[in-house]
């Protein structure tokens, strides 16, 4: 089967921004040439952080697209094999609980048949199987529930250990989800602050070594990037306003662009108004200069800094949502090898579940089988 995202040099380690290889391509269209900023510090400064953010951008995207095909590759290979051992394993449960009572069985062996039977039930009623809920509760000294609780309780002493933070749970109903889930929220705080505070730190290092003076051009440089910012939108709505069109169709079509121009310049994204820009110089409508000098090249620079970081910290959101979807170990991001590597695993792992309980199954009809299997050891 073809996997579109294995050997994709997107998603191979970059130095740039630990993720993935430099895209060639990126940025093509939008990039401005040599001969348009020359090869100054500062229009260096510009192409690379538009690479870098079309580079982003293409990563969220092939993100959304990857996870779209692993669900369905989990659904195919999977779930086929979840369904098998689910009815092996009801059927094993079922048929060995009928053996309970069994005089062929020594008191010792029908104690491990029922720490067996409610070991399996247990396991189906986490699945959602109330019946087995029912018929765990029956032979155990202890509640389904009961056991659902000590279990999230021993998970939430180890998270925090780990963490070295207490989980607020709120007042949900304890569970071995919720505090995993909550875990996971909480790892991923730490994460964002333990980087706030390395960027805190190198802002003071910054401003002990006399970067004042730089702090007060940045602000300057945040100034013209607004009006940078306003002045193409300016010009955009002047190439692109439908009141000043007497034909209804071109209208219509002026209207729709109108749209796009004002939800991009509402949220600030730049990206998107200068692939507008593209667009319109593309329809010959509205002469609109691309040509930026070198402190107006530094003002756009510093937006597109900001659109880098938002769409960074959208990656790392994405690939923790999709690391829990998917069940990853912890701290192993959402990659196509990681998320292949795991797949595999889990398919491997059920296979072996499966011949394994059809072997366990295969015991209740013969005695002295039966009574190996008991005497020996055994995992659920």
């Amino acid at each position: 089967m073809p996997r579109p995202f294995e050997d994709d040099p997107r998603f191979r380690a970059d130095p740039a921004d630990g993720f993935a290889a430099p895209d060639q391509t990126a940025g093509r269209q939008l990039r401005a040439s040599k001969k348009d900023t020359g090869t100054t510090s500062a229009s260096r400064a510009w192409q690379q952080q538009l690479a870098r953010l079309e580079r982003l951008q293409q990563q969220l995207d092939d993100l959304e697209l990857l996870a779209k095909h692993e669900r369905e590759w989990r659904s195919r290979e999977l779930q086929p094999l979840r369904q098998r051992r689910r009815e092996l394993m009801v059927a094993l449960t079922q048929g060995l609980a009928e053996r309970l009572q069994d005089k062929v069985l020594s008191e010792r062996q029908r104690q491990v048949a029922r720490e067996r039977v409610c070991a399996l039930a247990a396991q189906l009623a986490d699945e959602g199987d109330a019946g087995m809920r029912e018929l765990h509760d029956r032979y155990s000294p202890h509640s389904w529930q009961e056991r659902r609780r000590d279990a999230a309780q021993d998970l939430r002493l180890k998270l925090e250990a780990r963490l070295g933070e207490v989980l607020d749970l709120g007042d949900a109903p304890l569970s071995p989800e919720l505090v995993w889930r909550v875990g996971l929220e909480k790892l991923r705080e730490l994460q964002e602050g333990r980087r706030e505070q390395r960027q805190e730190r190198a802002q003071a290092r910054q401003t002990r070594r006399g970067q004042l003076q730089a702090q007060a051009l940045l602000q300057v440089q945040a100034a013209e990037a607004d009006r940078t910012l306003r002045q193409l939108y300016r010009q955009l709505a002047s190439a692109w306003h439908p009141d000043r069109e007497p034909d209804e169709q071109e209208r219509q079509r002026k209207t729709a662009l109108m749209g796009q121009v004002n939800a991009a310049y509402e949220r600030q994204d730049l990206l998107a108004l200068l692939r507008l820009q593209d667009q319109a110089m593309q329809d010959g409508r509205g002469s609109l200069d691309r040509r930026q000098a070198d402190e107006r090249l530094a003002a756009m620079t510093l937006l597109l800094r900001r659109q880098v970081a938002e769409r960074e910290r959208a990656r790392a959101a994405l690939q923790s949502e999709l690391g829990l979807e998917f069940d990853l170990p912890l701290g192993q991001a959402a990659q196509p090898q990681t998320l292949a590597s795991d797949r595999q695993a889990k398919r491997q792992a059920l296979q072996q579940q499966i011949a394994d309980r059809e072997r366990d199954l295969r015991c209740l009809g013969d005695v002295p089988a039966l009574k190996r299997w008991l005497n020996a050891p055994w995992a659920a």
